[in-house]
């Protein structure tokens, strides 16, 4: 028998902005992340959950790490379900490092609550791209997604934290993101820095190396509930497995265990996570779908129509075709005017966006993210009120199919 049980979503890495994020931006939402889970949402609402009835989101800093998520931001939520709704269990669905801050709870919190754990894209098993940025503070290289709009949200808010907060070290970086340690490639996902010795590869024991994770290495002895384990793996696209590293570059801090010079990748991934670590030798319930880190979250509607024992009145979902994205970020503004096919404005007092293509948050009375993405001939220009004790600041870049490249000429947008 199928229980009704209401459901707690958790979004993923970015996936959510508010004041515990960015001070100033208000109160939770999915932010630019949005038109990424909002159509996920509308397959969990054409099964019949409502928010705030029989589905709650729990949004959360995704800086902090796993543990302390699920202490400030999971149990809250997890309670907040049940009493509303009446019932003594939840259903969590977690999306990316979302499917960590669930297992964690089933884990250590109260698995007696937990009715299912259904993950998906999560990183079970850790990902070779946080060794880049907890090791050296880097993003991998300019395209770190295969998904173009997910790509320019993760990468806006790190030009939002070097601008901002101007921290370009990498101890300040961690303790701003202690969230990256928990990502890192676990013992289980093995060894994954290779070395050049006389022409002969060889590899980095994953057991000796200074830079660890201890999150996923205690998480991996805790046995799971194989029958409450669902998990949604993606395939088929060209995802970092490993990395070929000059230790000859290793520092006390900075590159400890090499420096990635080369990256060998796997077609057993959906561009962000590998199926393996997906997967993450759990046993329990699995599908693998062809797509990237985004779209399998649709695709997997059939999936969880079966687990859910629902079914939803939605047609298959196509993912919006992004194939630009421009974000920026503008300091010093009273307003901004965004002429489209339609004018829109973003100003210390209001936010008026009539196309659909753009999103805008405002960080403060006179700074502002936007970000407008559409096809490969996107175009647009701007008009800017500087906020009048000091000139705007205007910093952009461009998100495609080649990656991410900074726009150092805004001045060719101005209307």
């Amino acid at each position: 028998m199928i229980m009704d049980y209401p459901i707690v979503f958790i979004p993923g890495l970015f996936g959510s902005m508010g004041d515990d994020v960015i001070n100033g931006t208000g109160d939770f939402s999915f932010g630019f992340a949005e038109k990424i889970y909002r159509p996920f949402i509308g397959i969990l609402n054409s099964m019949g959950y409502e928010e705030n009835k029989n589905l709650y989101i729990s949004y959360y800093d995704w800086k902090k790490p796993v543990l302390e998520i699920v202490e400030r931001y999971l149990i809250p939520t997890i309670e907040e379900a049940k009493r509303k709704s009446g019932m003594d269990k939840v259903i969590l669905i977690g999306h990316s490092l979302g499917g960590l801050v669930g297992r964690a709870y089933m884990c250590y919190i109260y698995p007696l609550t937990i009715d299912k754990l259904i993950m998906i894209g999560t990183p079970n098993l850790g990902s070779v791209n946080a060794y880049y940025f907890w090791s050296g503070g880097k993003l991998p290289y300019s395209k770190v997604e295969d998904n173009i709009l997910y790509n320019a949200v993760k990468f806006g808010f790190i030009l939002y934290y070097s601008l901002f907060h101007r921290v370009n070290y990498i101890e300040g970086l961690r303790k701003i993101f202690p969230v990256v340690q928990d990502l890192l490639p676990s013992y289980k996902y093995g060894d994954y820095l290779l070395f050049k010795d006389k022409e002969v590869m060889k590899t980095v024991s994953v057991e000796d190396m200074i830079v660890s994770n201890p999150f996923l290495n205690g998480l991996e002895n805790i046995i799971m509930d194989k029958n409450k384990t669902f998990i949604v793996s993606g395939t088929g696209v060209a995802t970092n497995n490993e990395f070929i590293v000059n230790i000859n570059k290793r520092k006390k801090v900075l590159w400890s265990d090499g420096k990635p010079i080369d990256t060998i990748k796997t077609s057993y991934g959906d561009g962000t996570v590998t199926t393996t670590s997906t997967l993450g030798y759990l046993g329990g319930n699995h599908i693998v779908l062809e797509g990237n880190h985004t779209n399998i979250l649709y695709k997997s509607k059939n999936y969880l129509e079966d687990i859910l024992g629902k079914v939803s009145s939605m047609e298959e979902i196509t993912e919006e075709q992004v194939e630009k994205v421009y974000f920026i970020i503008a300091d010093n503004c009273n307003a901004i005017n965004i002429q489209t096919s339609e004018s829109n404005q973003v100003s210390s007092k209001s936010i008026n966006i009539v196309d659909d293509k753009i999103q805008a948050i405002k960080l403060s009375p006179n700074r502002f993210m936007i970000m407008i993405a559409g096809d490969k001939d996107l175009s647009f220009k701007i008009n800017i009120d500087s906020y009048i004790k000091s000139k705007a600041e205007i910093h952009m870049f461009i998100v495609d199919n080649n990656g991410i490249n900074m726009e150092r000429d805004y001045l060719k947008y101005i209307m």
